[in-house]
């Protein structure tokens, strides 16, 4: 129990191997040799016993190509986990299958994640998270519009994370429209090939503003899905007061917890790394019980088994950050590959 509460706070803490090690009065392998025995305890996050006002999911990618899919409460601790190579319907239904319905999801708007919460939950109220609406829009504006519908545009949608109630949003859109009233002839505008044949790439006409069309219809058709200001719908929120519009939430809390934590301890196998996310996200669970999750079985292991060495010391280049073969997740669980097949980015 000694090692395990040694391996707990090292794997989950800031401090190096080294450092655990000298706090025991050990050496670095001698600490390694001690805890191996404790990569077998698979952490398993405890059943939803309630049913939340809203569930917030998200995936975060770390090394190796994985991506570790969390869903958290309104109390902002984790309700489940799921690995997975892509965030795939696949994924977030494993994601999703052990949470009761809630009473909004507030998520990045991934089709993945929404085809999977229609299916879990038929009719589920959702909150497309408006930073991420920010960014899309940001991405296709830039943050310097060259044209004056594009300023105002994206103004607009700087303006969409300071909305608070249904007042406000009713503003917001009133402004939408009146933008559409000032620029709708805008938008129309066409290119014919003959006019620019070098970009006609086979088309006969294409609208000359597409990008700031993708940005406007996008945002309308938000607001017609009803995932652009689900968070202050007046019959959701007139009990228990607001709810959320954003995934800051998650991103600021267990997803960027599980980034620091991977930061300290660069340097860990492929294996070992899994293991480091599902020890940090547990660990963020209401009265965690590691000790609860040990049988016999975990700790019968040979002298003769070699010592996983985790390289070198956090701050160094490691193979971490190189391309690697071995075990992938994919959606329906986990699988062997060898290469990059299958990678996308």
């Amino acid at each position: 129990m000694a090692e395990f509460r040694a391996f707990i706070a090292w794997i989950t803490g800031k401090r190096s191997m080294s450092e655990a090690a000298a706090g025991l009065g050990l050496k670095r392998r001698e600490f390694a040799r001690r805890i191996a025995w404790c990569w077998n305890v698979e952490p398993s996050l405890p059943p939803v016993l309630r049913v939340h006002r809203y569930v917030m999911a998200d995936g975060t990618y770390v090394p190796y190509g994985w991506c570790l899919l969390i869903a958290t409460g309104d109390d902002g601790r984790p309700l489940a986990m799921q690995w997975c190579s892509g965030e795939t319907t696949m994924a977030y239904r494993r994601l999703f299958a052990g949470v009761e319905r809630p009473g909004l999801l507030v998520c990045d708007g991934g089709q993945g994640c929404l085809t999977a919460a229609e299916t879990r939950w038929k009719g589920i109220p959702v909150q497309r998270c408006l930073v991420h609406a920010l960014r899309n829009t940001r991405v296709d504006l830039t943050n310097r519009p060259k044209s004056e519908a594009g300023r105002t545009l994206l103004e607009l949608a700087r303006r969409l994370t300071k909305v608070k109630s249904a007042d406000e949003a009713a503003a917001w859109l009133t402004d939408l429209n009146r933008w559409h009233g000032k620029h709708g002839d805008y938008l129309k505008e066409r290119t014919r090939a003959a006019d620019d044949p070098v970009h006609a790439r086979g088309r006969k006409w294409w609208w000359t503003h597409e990008r700031l069309r993708r940005a406007y219809f996008r945002l309308v058709k938000l607001n017609r899905d009803g995932m652009l200001f689900a968070f202050c719908d007046p019959d959701a929120t007139k009990d228990d007061g607001a709810l959320p519009s954003t995934t800051n939430q998650l991103e600021g809390g267990v997803n960027a917890v599980v980034k620091r934590t991977l930061d300290h301890h660069r340097g860990l196998s492929e294996a070992h790394m899994r293991r480091c996310c599902e020890w940090t996200v547990y660990m963020l669970t209401k009265d965690p019980d590691p000790m609860s999750l040990i049988t016999p079985e975990h700790w019968k292991t040979t002298s003769r088994k070699t010592i996983e060495d985790d390289g070198p010391e956090p701050g160094t280049m490691t193979d971490v950050q190189l391309p690697a073969t071995g075990v992938d997740a994919y959606e329906s669980g986990f699988g062997i590959r060898t290469g990059w097949a299958g990678r996308s980015h």
